[in-house]
């Protein structure tokens, strides 16, 4: 699988965007759901969610594809 580094908003976290929160990485299981005016709920693949703020600039590492194999 090939990553690609990027600056976003929690508000447009993907599911399967890994980035790091209290010290952890931590995996989205689905896309960041709006909770209330200015945040947002963000749902991770091993269980338990956390609130944040919509306009909190994270670095993820993004799924971009596979890589290629050859065979000789």
């Amino acid at each position: 699988m090939i990553y690609t580094t990027l600056f976003i908003l929690a508000r447009d976290l993907r599911r399967g965007d890994e980035f790091d929160l209290h010290r952890r990485t931590r995996t989205a299981a689905y896309d960041a759901v709006p909770a209330g005016r200015e945040s947002v709920r963000v749902a991770f693949t091993n269980g338990g969610f956390a609130y944040l703020p919509a306009d909190c600039e994270i670095r993820v590492s993004r799924p971009t594809g596979e890589t290629l194999c050859a065979t000789a």
